[in-house]
């Protein structure tokens, strides 16, 4: 059993997925840069809703500011945490362009802007932009990354390493995270999670 759990959680490298870096590669080409500049910005409340599973999935969103989170629910109304999304940070379902139906539901957790980018100005932006495409793919391979590490995490190591290796490789939402979403990012209860943080010496909000 590896036991530096923050080792797994450490981000794979995403040009798509670094806000100054996207920009740069806009600035690049000027045609993508207006059709995306033309792109339709959504404006969430708190607490409203972007995605519900089940609905068919023809767009992805990038979040221009603010904080989401992506997550199940069970027959019995129990929520789990898949993942959160801020500033920089890819939002959708499957594997964009291709349309599926989604396994989990997308909210916003603070007022937040998200550009909708739908599958067929996608596909018009890689058939004209070649070049976007391997970009397209590394961000693919960082989310697939992403998920298997945090598989690993859950299987693997306890609570406590869980949580460490949340606020190593979450350091930049200290603060903006209620911890009963945390909890239920980490599998345990709340309680559970009050328990690890005295251990730790940790009180409030983290």
């Amino acid at each position: 059993m590896n036991h530096n759990p923050s080792a797994q959680t450490q981000a794979v490298g995403c040009t798509l997925c670094q806000p100054s870096a996207l920009q740069q590669l806009l600035q690049s080409h000027a045609q993508a840069s207006a059709q995306w500049m033309a792109l339709p910005r959504l404006a969430l409340d708190g607490g409203q809703v972007l995605l519900r599973a089940g609905q068919r999935v023809e767009q992805c969103w990038w979040v221009e500011r603010g904080l989401l989170r992506s997550y199940y629910l069970d027959a019995q109304g129990r929520e789990s945490n898949r993942a959160f999304h801020c500033e920089g940070d890819w939002v959708g379902h499957g594997v964009p362009p291709v349309s599926a139906v989604s396994e989990h539901h997308v909210e916003a957790l603070e007022p937040s802007v998200v550009v909708a980018l739908p599958y067929a100005v996608l596909r018009s932006l890689l058939q004209d932009h070649p070049a976007l495409e391997p970009l397209l793919h590394e961000a693919h391979n960082s989310l697939f990354a992403a998920q298997a590490r945090r598989e690993a995490s859950l299987l693997g190591h306890s609570p406590a390493e869980r949580y460490q290796a949340f606020r190593a490789s979450h350091a930049h939402l200290e603060g903006r995270l209620p911890l009963h979403h945390v909890a239920r990012y980490l599998g345990v209860t709340n309680v559970s999670l009050s328990r690890i943080r005295a251990r730790l010496g940790l009180s409030g909000k983290g």
